[in-house]
């Protein structure tokens, strides 16, 4: 399947003598998930990509990434439903959710929590403020970014 790599993962690998952590973006928006893949490759993640949210889950259960960014409205498995499952399945997992749809984020973003995310952020957004995002995510601090 496109965009899912067939690899488990420790939580760090080596790479080039460098301690890296990895990503999985979840998003139907190829330029939004090719522009986050070079921003976090850049910064030495080790980068998957999924397209929408199935491929996300059956990725997730074959790489199980230090953290997920998934997009809230995809076609077919919504970001809801993903972040549902990937929790269910994997309650330590941290997954930030992301949404270019305005009205209504609020209640969205409420739901994203209940479901286990432990951020959420508008697109679209500045790259300094989606790596300071995932960075706090990953140090476990308790950041929230403002939805509006």
């Amino acid at each position: 399947m496109k965009g899912i790599c067939y690899k488990k993962l420790t939580d760090f690998t080596r790479q080039g003598g460098v301690l890296t952590k990895s990503i999985l973006i979840i998003d139907d928006d190829i330029s939004l998930r090719n522009l986050l893949k070079e921003i976090f490759e850049h910064l030495h993640y080790e980068v998957y990509v999924a397209s929408n949210g199935k491929e996300g889950v059956e990725s997730y259960r074959l790489i199980n990434t230090n953290i997920v960014l998934a997009d809230i409205y995809m076609p077919g498995k919504d970001g809801l439903e993903t972040i549902r499952e990937i929790m269910r399945e994997f309650p330590e997992a941290k997954i930030i959710a992301m949404s270019g749809f305005y009205q209504g984020n609020m209640d969205f973003f409420q739901a994203a929590r209940d479901l286990g995310a432990v951020d959420c952020v508008n697109k679209p957004f500045k790259p300094e403020d989606i790596v300071r995002i995932v960075n706090s995510a990953l140090g476990g601090k308790a950041y929230r970014h403002s939805p509006i």
